[in-house]
């Protein structure tokens, strides 16, 4: 499996989260950032909701998390069959 591996790149991004999960069922896209810095100054600066947010509601807590991203040709090759549906 190593020479498997050594012929991908993996690359840690962060995410700004909620409930420590990228992205919902109800949610179609999201935002990537490189640097940590970058994710945490973004989720910051945030003061106001997104449009399609319950606006009576308080605007909801947010963190920042790192992921590997994993090159979808390693996930075919040898992470789908450990991966539950």
């Amino acid at each position: 499996m190593g020479e498997v591996i050594s012929k991908y790149k993996f690359r840690k991004m962060f995410f700004i989260c909620r409930d420590k999960k990228v992205i919902a069922p109800n949610v179609g896209m999201t935002q990537a950032y490189q640097l940590r810095e970058t994710a945490e100054q973004v989720c910051k600066d945030r003061t106001t909701h997104m449009i399609w947010e319950d606006q009576s509601k308080p605007i909801p807590k947010e963190s920042v998390e790192g992921f590997y991203l994993v090159p979808e040709a390693l996930y075919n090759e040898i992470l789908k069959s450990h991966v539950d549906k």
